[in-house]
């Protein structure tokens, strides 16, 4: 199933550990593995210490968020003693994802010791749980049967009734977003032999009648778990036909015309209005950039991020921090929308999906608002009010007066007429500045620094317009003031400290939401196809050397999957774990030290080790 930009799948690959008796093969576990732009899955790594238990566990489904994971399990049951022989269940449990991995779990209210529940799929908007069962008032072997979410529970499951369900079994059940029900069945009279793939459409039950899929969807042998993407043309199913490494294989597959007719992935149709929120006037000519999240919880893209460097704090010179820092409204192009005269601006989107919206008119404060689509396809409205700005806002700039260059932490003052404290701000590494002044008037502006003489400038907000204006202080050096030191740009040997790069607690998956670093190492490899670079995870003290050394070889393993899933060439990214080996402080094991202070070993650092040109990169103060 689709899991955050990759799959999760059931493999009994895992020789290591205990073998069923009944197959003489391990016991099936979840696996997960990114995809790479080209839809196609990446190395594959265990997919849940908590849930990979000691028998068998899946297939699994999600909630659209992610964080409700449905799947099927034996392992809460053992046979007891003298019973070894004795058929164990297979039942239905959830889960929850808490901030150290999947907890919560238990099993569902339908569940019984005398039939087995197994092979769940939930519909999108989390109401719907199909799934296959040998209860009791089905048509013969495992039928399809469906749940109900009554917004406290699982009500009492139904069967899809005669025309779904034969004397056979019926399986792996797959519900689309689109309503097609994708199942396979070993007791339709049409089938091709074993297990055949068919599909339905939800809304015609309980008169719909199952279509078999034709080859090379169906073979002679068994063809199950099937899996389609929203547009119905890319997507993967399991089969042991011929040809294949042995038992099981998935295959991938895409095709011209959609396997689940003309459904709109963008069913949700958005009416969204901005209205100023003092008058309750509509405000018109608002630019409004719709940015979808991606799976893991960010907004990838150089399109979205600005990329900065600084010294890292921890690591001293020889170590850069990566900082991303969103753009600014005006400077992310054309808007996705744009309101009418009515103040409506109409978008589409993904229903469940992760949207940021960031309105922005000039003379009001701009906003940013996170929104998530309904599940449920249909028409919304959305009203945004935006504030207007008291103030008059001003974008500036410090310069050496001699050679012009910008100057990095220059104090800027601002008096204010009738007032005794001005305000005070400082320009960055780039001498750039921003404040807002308050109402109509001639406002002089200050700029001081140490070795120069201070400049001054006027800024005059008397018309009233609440337009950005642009206002430039020019300070000249002492004649024994030294130039300023401009960074060095990135170049082959460079280090870069990802600190905000998470993993679970004792894990070395990459935690959702923590990879938008990756994403903007990602921007500049794409920029710099030449670059190459080496990975390395490093981890605390505390636990013991060998196990923190493979623990972090296999964070910094994960860390480049995520960027060959992103497009980035296996050969370029080399992978290391370091483990306790290079702690940058004091807090080697015994040491009593903050929790703060070992945060700050757990770090992965990227040094560029092929870069035939020097990469210029902006640098924050």
């Amino acid at each position: 199933t689709w899991y955050q930009g990759g799959l999760v799948f059931i493999s009994s690959r895992d020789k290591a550990g205990l073998l069923d008796e009944k197959t003489g093969e391990g016991f099936f576990r979840m696996y997960f593995t990114r995809l790479d732009p080209n839809g196609m899955p990446v190395k594959a790594e265990d997919f849940s210490a908590e849930l990979n238990a000691q028998w068998h566990e899946g297939p699994v489904s999600f909630s659209r968020e992610g964080d409700v994971i449905y799947y099927t399990s034996n392992h809460h049951k053992k046979p007891a003693a003298g019973e070894a022989a004795a058929r164990l269940r297979m039942k239905i449990y959830s889960a929850n994802k808490g901030k150290d991995g999947w907890g919560n779990i238990r099993p569902l209210p339908f569940n019984s010791n005398e039939f087995s529940c197994m092979h769940p799929s939930l519909s999108r908007d989390g109401r719907k749980l199909y799934f296959s069962s040998d209860r009791p008032g089905g048509q013969g072997g495992n039928d399809i049967w469906v749940a109900e979410w009554d917004g406290n529970g699982w009500g009492e499951p139904s069967n899809l009734g005669p025309k779904v369900n034969t004397e056979g079994n019926e399986v792996f059940p797959f519900i689309h977003f689109s309503g097609t029900l994708f199942f396979s069945s070993d007791g339709q009279p049409d089938g091709l032999g074993g297990l055949d793939i068919y599909a339905l459409s939800t809304a015609d039950l309980p008169d719909a009648t199952p279509q078999v899929l034709s080859m090379p969807f169906n073979s002679g042998n068994d063809d199950l778990g099937f899996l389609v993407d929203d547009s119905g043309t890319r997507g993967f199913f399991s089969s042991d036909r011929p040809g294949g490494q042995g038992k099981d294989d998935i295959y991938a597959f895409q095709t011209v015309q959609s396997l689940t007719g003309d459904a709109d992935p963008l069913d949700v149709k958005l009416a969204l209005q901005v209205i100023d929120e003092s008058t309750g006037r509509p405000l018109s000519g608002t630019a409004i950039h719709v940015l979808p999240r991606d799976a893991s919880g960010g907004i990838a893209g150089e399109s979205v991020y600005d990329i900065r460097v600084t010294e890292d704090p921890a690591g001293g010179e020889d170590r850069l921090s990566l900082q991303l820092v969103r753009k600014q409204a005006v400077e992310l192009g054309e808007p996705t929308l744009r309101s009418d005269d009515d103040g409506m601006a109409l978008g589409e989107m993904r229903s469940g999906d992760s949207y940021l919206l960031l309105v922005h008119k000039p003379g009001f404060v701009h906003r940013e608002i996170e929104y998530r689509a309904p599940a449920e396809p249909g028409a919304y409205d959305l009203a945004v009010y935006l504030k207007e700005l008291d103030c008059h806002p001003v974008e500036g700039i410090a310069r050496n007066q001699k050679t012009g260059e910008p100057l990095p932490k220059v104090t800027v003052e601002v008096e204010l007429p009738g007032r005794s404290a001005p305000i005070r701000v400082e320009t960055d590494s780039q001498g750039r500045f921003s404040c807002c002044l308050p109402g109509k008037d001639l406002f002089s502006l200050s700029g001081g620094k140490e070795g120069y003489i201070p400049g001054k400038t006027r800024v005059d907000t008397r018309d009233g317009d609440k337009s950005v204006r642009s206002a430039e202080i020019l300070l000249l050096p002492f004649s024994n003031t030294p130039p300023e030191k401009k960074p060095e740009p990135l170049a082959e040997g460079s280090v870069i400290v990802l600190h905000d790069l998470l993993y679970d607690f004792n894990r070395y998956s990459l935690r959702p939401g923590s990879v938008a670093e990756l994403d903007a190492m990602c921007d500049l490899m794409r920029r710099h196809p030449e670059m190459e670079i080496e990975l390395g995870s490093h981890t605390d003290s505390r636990g013991p050397e060998d196990y923190n050394l493979r623990l972090s070889a296999r964070r910094a393993e994960s860390a480049r999957n995520y960027l060959v899933s992103k497009g980035i060439a296996p050969a370029r990214v080399q992978v290391k774990g370091y483990g306790e080996s290079k702690l940058i402080n004091r807090c080697a094991e015994g040491v009593s030290c903050t929790e703060e202070e070992h945060a700050a070993n757990r770090r992965t650092e990227i040094r560029i080790t092929k870069l035939d040109q020097a990469v210029e990169v902006r640098y924050g103060g």
